[in-house]
């Protein structure tokens, strides 16, 4: 497990520091748009390959995982998708940001926190059924830390609400 976390990693902390280098005005939204998008792109083409090595699983195995996972990737591109959205809001607020503001973006962002957990509780549930209890744990103790990782490095981009 050391192994599949430091290769997660190192594979997301390569992706850091384009906004902390974005120009300010216009184009920083842009940078943004664009370092999401680019994290997107790079997490998604990354982890098949560290979640393939994490579950370790036979040919026969691979096959029902993936396809199982396919299908919790679709849903999960939906809750990143409003989560992308909110820290557009954010971006284009930052300046001016407003206690009603400031609200409905933090009430966002739990309540994507809360759609992820219950995703995560719903797809443990169906990987169990299909695979046994250990691969749905191993699943989940995966998914959980790429995800983990790749809120960090994103969030540790964003500064602080002023």
């Amino acid at each position: 497990m050391c192994k599949f976390i430091a290769a997660a990693g190192l594979c997301l902390l390569t992706m850091g520091g384009a906004i902390a280098q974005a120009p300010s005005g216009a184009t920083e939204e842009k940078s943004l748009k664009a370092y999401v998008e680019a994290m997107k792109k790079d997490l998604r083409a990354e982890k098949h390959s560290i979640l393939d090595e994490a579950m370790g699983l036979e040919p026969a195995g691979k096959a029902k995982f993936w396809g199982i996972y396919d299908k919790y990737e679709q849903e999960q591109k939906a809750i990143w998708n409003q989560r992308a959205a909110n820290i557009k809001k954010y971006a284009q607020n930052f300046s001016s940001m407003t206690d009603a503001t400031a609200d409905e973006i933090a009430t966002s962002a739990m309540n994507n926190d809360q759609a992820q957990a219950a995703l995560r509780k719903k797809y443990y549930g169906v990987f169990k059924s299909a695979m046994g209890a250990k691969t749905a744990a191993r699943f989940l103790q995966a998914e959980t830390t790429l995800n983990n990782i790749a809120s960090l490095q994103l969030l540790a981009q964003l500064p602080l609400i002023q």
